[in-house]
This record gives structure tokens, C-alpha cells and sequence, in this order.
């Protein structure tokens, strides 16, 4: 006779293969009465447990998981990611852990994926990119008791890699106003993320100190593309910005693009710096100053905080130094080009 599988009891139950396993296993995330409804489903069908996948599914599986939520259009260009799962996947293997890696197109593509790892026992634990203002995947991954780490802010319950975004901006904007800058744009992408709003929040406080105005250009993709369109309309304004900061270098390649398409001269009529670094920054021309942080090292030090807790130790947060900013062409003098 064939054995009843999980996903036979599914098919009946009129439910996803996950209600199935979290009822099977008596853990959190469906009702009190779909748990009822899959048990008494699966007795009618003469289901019983494997005693040896029960007995592999509460063992460590010594693989970490990372989803990363951003529409592949952009995060594909963007090399902060690989420099980050460098820095993750290094320290992983030296603490004889693996990497397991999904691109998710949206949040519940995210959720779900964390509720699939966590009922199959993929898992021991996830990192988390990006967290937001009552985000959802903190109150789930609670529920699922699932260890994570959160890059860049605090989450609920889990352990945090910050980063002094705040410190970070107020750099970017004293090394702008010292090249005589009085006005700036931040083209940020998604201003939701708890990251940029930092970020935005650090820049506009800065400015109600000294003689600068900040414009926000938020809610696009971080595409080259994104970084081309927003830099135009920031210049078909009556008073266009005197500089500009990306969130990144592809979306400051698209910038410094709308520029030449404007018959603007970077790093003299108008300044650029990008938020992240990579080659592009160095060998596009002008060079484009940026932030001199090494995403492989926030990945680094991301793994061992999770290992960490995987290993005993109660959640923590540790945090990463301000970086600085590294002066390039494209703001190494002032408006207009004069020597600094």
C-alpha cells in the first residue's frame, strides 16, 4: 500500500503542504481549528510519522539561509550583494556551515520561503537585509522560532549587524558643503526601509544646521535606469541640486549618464558621490567619490553573529564603524572646478 504523504493529506485538507507540517509537528502559524481539520484529514487517511526523517528533521542542518528581496532587474547589477555573500559564505565554511540562497520578487515570495525552510528543516538559521517599520517578517520568524540576524537595524527578537548610516550621511554632507555646495539630492530608492529613512532623517537634521537644502528622490528600483530618470528630473527643475548622492554606484552610473545627456560636467557644474563602492566608481570618468564600507566584511561579521547563537550564545547586536568617504573626481574641487 502507498505510503500517505504530506502532500496527499494537502490535496485533502485543502491546505499548502506548510499548514500540513506545521499541524504534523504541533507548531505555530495556522489556527487552532485548520490544525484540527489537517489532523483529523490525515488520521482518516491512516497517516503515520517516519521515524527516521522525524529523527533527521530535529537534527542541525548547519546551512543558513538568505533571502534576498529585491526584483531581479536590479539586484543583479548591483555588486553589494556578491560582496556580501563573499564575506557570508567565507565565515560560513570556516565554521562548517553552508549558504542556502533565494531571490525573492516580493514579500510574500519572502514569507513563504521562510515558512517552507523552516516546516522542511532546511535551515538553522536566516539572515535578514533591509528591515522595515513593522515588518512582517520580524513577528513571522518569531513565531517560527527561527534564529536570524538583521543587517543594517534591529528586529524584534533577533540578533543585528548595524550600520552608522546616520554618522555616514552627515559625512557625505560636510565633505559636499566644504566643495561649497548649498543644495543636494539624495536619490535613495525605497525610502520604507528603516536604512534610508536613517539615512534621510541624519541629512535633513544636518542641513537645519548649516546653510543647505536636501531633496528626496525615493521609491524607484536601483537600477541604472532608475539613476538616469531620477537625475533628469532632478535637473528639469527651476533650481536644480548642486550635488548629488546615490544609494548606489548603479543607480550613480545612470546619473552620471543624465549628466553628459544634459551637457553637464560632473565634478564641476554639479558633484557626485555614491553610497557604495565597487570598480565602476574608480574607472568611470570622472571617478566617482563613495563610501569607502566593504560589504564583505558586514557579511563576515553577519555569519559570525549568527553562528554564534546557533552555538549557545543569546541574540546580540554588534556595530559596524563609520566609514568614510573616499574623494574622487567627481567631488574633489569645488562647484564649478576650482581647487579645493
Amino acid at each position: 500500500m502507498k505510503r500517505v504523504t504530506i502532500k496527499d493529506i494537502a490535496r485533502a485538507a485543502k491546505v499548502s503542504p506548510t499548514a500540513v507540517s506545521f499541524a504534523l509537528n504541533d507548531k505555530p502559524g495556522i489556527s487552532a481549528q485548520t490544525r484540527e481539520r489537517i489532523l483529523t484529514v490525515a488520521a482518516s487517511m491512516g497517516w503515520s510519522p517516519n521515524p527516521t526523517a522525524r529523527a533527521l528533521s530535529a537534527s542541525k542542518t548547519n546551512t543558513i539561509g538568505l533571502v534576498i528581496p529585491r526584483p531581479n532587474t536590479s539586484h543583479l547589477a548591483e555588486r553589494f550583494y556578491f560582496n556580501f555573500i563573499v564575506g557570508l559564505q567565507t565565515t560560513l565554511h570556516s565554521s562548517n556551515y553552508e549558504l542556502l540562497l533565494h531571490l525573492a520578487d516580493s514579500v510574500e515570495d519572502e514569507l513563504e520561503t521562510y515558512r517552507l525552510w523552516w516546516a522542511q528543516r532546511k535551515v538553522d538559521g536566516v539572515v535578514v537585509v533591509n528591515p522595515q517599520e513593522q515588518d512582517p517578517r520580524s513577528s513571522l520568524l518569531e513565531s517560527l522560532e527561527l534564529p536570524a540576524v538583521a543587517i543594517g537595524d534591529s528586529m524584534p527578537g533577533a540578533s543585528a549587524v548595524l550600520a552608522n548610516d546616520a554618522q555616514m550621511m552627515v559625512e557625505i554632507a560636510k565633505h559636499l558643503v566644504s566643495r561649497e555646495v548649498s543644495s543636494l539630492a539624495y536619490i535613495c530608492g525605497a525610502a520604507t526601509r528603516l536604512h534610508a529613512k536613517r539615512r534621510i532623517t541624519s541629512l535633513r537634521n544636518f542641513a537645519k544646521t548649516v546653510v543647505l537644502s536636501v531633496e528626496i528622490a525615493s521609491n524607484t528600483d536601483f537600477t541604472e535606469y532608475a539613476g538616469y530618470t531620477e537625475t533628469t528630473k532632478l535637473l528639469e527643475k527651476a533650481n536644480p541640486p548642486q550635488a548629488l548622492i546615490f544609494e548606489n554606484e548603479i543607480l550613480a552610473l545612470g546619473g552620471l549618464q543624465a549628466l553628459y545627456d544634459n551637457d553637464l560636467t560632473p565634478g564641476k557644474q554639479i558633484l557626485l558621490v555614491s553610497c557604495e563602492d565597487s570598480p565602476i566608481c574608480r574607472v568611470v570618468k570622472p571617478s566617482i567619490s563613495a563610501i569607502s564600507r566593504n560589504p564583505a566584511t558586514l557579511g563576515e561579521h553577519a555569519a559570525q553573529v549568527l553562528v554564534s547563537v546557533l552555538d549557545g550564545q543569546p541574540p546580540h547586536t554588534v556595530s559596524e564603524e563609520t566609514p568614510n568617504v573616499i574623494v574622487r573626481d567627481s567631488s574633489a574641487n569645488n562647484l564649478n572646478g576650482t581647487s579645493h
